[in-house]
């Protein structure tokens, strides 16, 4: 979704989804709305509008990025690195992705303060889906019949999807069940199917970052 533009602080995403899920796990934790959430369109813009937003510091004085770790974590925290690294404005010798986020200043001062998130936990493999699958309620039946039924299917070799996407066929068949079948996922969060409780101990470390880099 192209939005216009009301902020120097500028949060980065894939896409579309990952737009609405920011949107609504902020209303959601009360992350104040300092920060346009812009959408990409793909892993590979997010990184190419990062390292120019980063050049342009009057317009984007704080500037946060939230990509897929995918099947190679090492690999796109190494890419992301590099890019910081290339500006030699920031203290990069040594430095490891926080499970928590990372939220680093430059130098000098002189370039954005700056912030990366690597779906789902900054942690292991994974995408955003694997996030939203972890907001749900412990024990949650629906999700367990989810995975029960993606592990019935893998074993008669009857899946469509590649194994990469698993996790997407996992959270859009348990929103399939739901009482109103097939909410995108930011509306899964409004509706309380997912982060039900506000207190999923990874959506809560996600508001807390967001509020660390943007408030």
């Amino acid at each position: 979704m192209k939005i216009k533009e009301t902020h120097t602080y500028k949060l980065l995403v894939e896409g579309n989804d990952d737009q609405h899920v920011v949107w609504a796990l902020c209303q959601k934790h009360s992350v104040p709305e300092t920060f346009d959430v812009l959408d990409c369109g793909s892993v590979e813009n997010v990184l190419k509008e990062f390292k120019l937003r980063l050049q342009l510091a009057d317009n984007n004085h704080r500037i946060g990025i939230v990509v897929d770790a995918d099947v190679n974590m090492k690999s796109r925290w190494e890419k992301v690195v590099s890019i910081l690294k290339n500006t030699g404005k920031y203290d990069c010798d040594n430095i490891v992705l926080p499970k928590d986020g990372l939220v680093l200043e430059s130098r000098d001062k002189s370039y954005p303060k700056i912030g990366i998130w690597l779906m789902p936990d900054n942690n292991q493999n994974g995408m955003l889906e694997d996030f939203m699958a972890s907001l749900a309620a412990p024990g949650d039946a629906l999700m367990k019949k989810s995975e029960d039924v993606l592990t019935e299917i893998e074993n008669e070799g009857i899946q469509k999807y590649k194994p990469a996407h698993r996790s997407k066929a996992k959270i859009h068949a348990y929103l399939a069940w739901q009482d109103v079948p097939g909410h995108p996922m930011g509306q899964a969060i409004t509706a309380n199917i997912l982060d039900s409780n506000s207190d999923s101990d990874v959506a809560v470390k996600f508001a807390k970052w967001l509020k660390e880099i943007f408030n």
